[in-house]
């Protein structure tokens, strides 16, 4: 009973073919369009839910930074994030004018180390080069704002890292973030 009833929908669907759409080879040959038809053709899009205005005011700062002390010295870290673009060294042109209040503290002429550190992706070496490139470029800026300062410059690529970027299989992207930093460090 089952095979006649299967048989039975298969000659069904064979004899009659697919459903398909009607053909239409000429403009003329299609049906007047209802209002139905147009309603569903037509999508509304209001944008007043959809753009929101954006000025960098409170939004973006040029240089983030974080004051601490360690051993007697005081210990700026300023995030490259905010510095560089990713894989670069190259500090924006404003970079001087910027650094000018974080350096507003240091004593004049004082001896200040700029220290350069990365994440630990990409190979060591690319890492050592990028964090001594990083380091340089704050120093020059530095430099530039404050020439009184005597500054000594290095990078330590990975090495240093604050924050463990790596936990089983997961990876830390803020952890990584942290990483990431030029070191600005004065004895008072």
């Amino acid at each position: 009973m089952a095979a006649i009833a299967v048989t039975a929908v298969l000659v069904t669907t064979l004899a009659t073919g697919p459903a398909q759409a009607e053909d239409f080879r000429d403009p003329e040959d299609l049906p007047e369009a209802s209002n139905q038809m147009v309603a569903d053709a037509v999508r509304v899009f209001d944008v007043r839910d959809a753009v929101r205005a954006f000025t960098p005011n409170d939004s973006v700062q040029v240089v983030k930074e974080q004051v601490r002390r360690v051993d007697g010295d005081t210990l700026i870290t300023l995030s490259s994030d905010i510095l560089f673009e990713p894989e670069r060294a190259e500090l924006p042109d404003t970079a001087p004018d910027n650094l000018e209040p974080v350096l507003r503290d240091v004593p004049r002429a004082a001896e200040v180390s700029v220290t350069g550190h990365t994440d630990s992706v990409g190979d060591d070496a690319s890492n050592q080069t990028l964090s001594e490139e990083r380091a340089q470029a704050v120093a020059n800026a530095i430099a530039a704002a404050r020439p009184d300062l005597v500054l000594t410059v290095a990078g330590r690529g990975e090495t240093e890292p604050v924050a463990t970027e790596v936990v089983g299989d997961s990876v830390d992207v803020s952890a990584r973030a942290k990483n990431r930093r030029v070191e600005i460090r004065y004895g008072t």
